[in-house]
């Protein structure tokens, strides 16, 4: 069987679950999101290895599951506490790689509390962000002004129910214009890509690729926000659009330059056909937080 061919059976197997989850929502969505971030986290902890790094492991997956749940909480705990949460998180984390690494006598001490820290905060936060995105509706911005209006005249389990829906499209909206930007820029680059991206980090990625990557993503962003969020006007659902074209693409740039440090070709063989979860969710990585905190700075700043 061709890997193409396996790519294509693990997609269509995958797909449906992750569709699944992200409906679901919940602590459903919060343990897949969680699971990803941990596997991630072991793919770059095991590429830091091969640059003679001894990341703390066990002190990272602690820091990148308590991230995580920052984001599960963030939008119905107390505004006080969640303004204190996420840097009392990281203090108390930096303190703790930093005391362990002095007990644990490894050498390179510095490139090894440096790697473990760097993954929490690239990789944990990064894609546990996923779920700051998918619980971006279930509390206080209920309240906002630019969301009311649109739940007007509804019961407060139907404004809870609205806003779970609103959750799940805005993840399907990121998750889709990534994939889009993805397997149009392959497609693109294979068939009239001339130009160099990136070659010295990426020598098979185009220009040519890059743009038809960007323009598609853009598109089905915008028509997607256009049907299924309706508080999200046409000129900012086109600048997400075009975030989550430009820097995805920045993810998956910046995750073959670490793999080519490595010398390795795939972060891991977790999933068939595919490599590893980093590879898999390496654009994920850089936008889901972007869009996290833009979607949310449009909540708070519109009236």
């Amino acid at each position: 069987m061709s890997n193409t061919t396996t790519r294509i059976i693990v997609s269509l197997i995958a797909a449906p679950i992750i569709i699944g989850l992200v409906i679901l929502g919940g602590w459903w969505f919060w343990a897949f999101a969680q699971a990803l971030a941990i596997l991630a986290l072991k793919e770059l902890y095991d590429l830091g290895k091969h640059t003679s790094a001894s990341p703390q492991r066990i002190t990272g997956y602690v820091g990148s599951f308590a991230v995580g749940y920052y984001f599960m909480i963030a939008d119905t705990a107390p505004q006080g506490l969640v303004s204190l949460m996420f840097p009392a998180l990281m203090l108390l984390f930096v303190l703790a790689v930093l005391i362990i690494e002095l007990l644990r006598n490894k050498p390179h001490p510095l490139w090894n509390a440096a790697t473990t820290v760097f993954g929490v905060l690239y990789v944990g936060a990064f894609l546990t962000s996923l779920i700051g995105l998918r619980m971006t509706f279930s509390g206080r911005t209920l309240e906002m002004p630019v969301v009311a209006q649109f739940l007007s005249g509804l019961s407060p389990t139907e404004r809870l129910a609205t806003g779970d829906k609103w959750g799940a499209w805005l993840v399907f909206a990121t998750f889709i214009g990534i994939w889009t930007c993805d397997s149009l820029a392959f497609f693109a680059g294979k068939a009239f890509g001339k130009h160099k991206l990136f070659p010295r980090v990426s020598p098979n990625k185009s220009w040519e690729g890059a743009v038809v990557g960007f323009l598609a993503s853009s598109a089905a962003f915008v028509a997607l926000a256009h049907y299924l969020l309706p508080f999200l006007p046409p000129v900012h659902a086109a600048l997400i659009g075009a975030l989550v074209g430009i820097i995805g693409q920045f993810g998956d740039l910046v995750e073959s330059l670490f793999k080519r440090d490595a010398g390795v070709k795939d972060s891991s063989n977790i999933i068939p056909g595919h490599g590893g979860v980093y590879d898999r969710f390496d654009a994920a990585m850089f936008v889901a937080p972007l869009v996290y905190v833009y979607v949310n700075l449009f909540l708070l700043f519109s009236r």
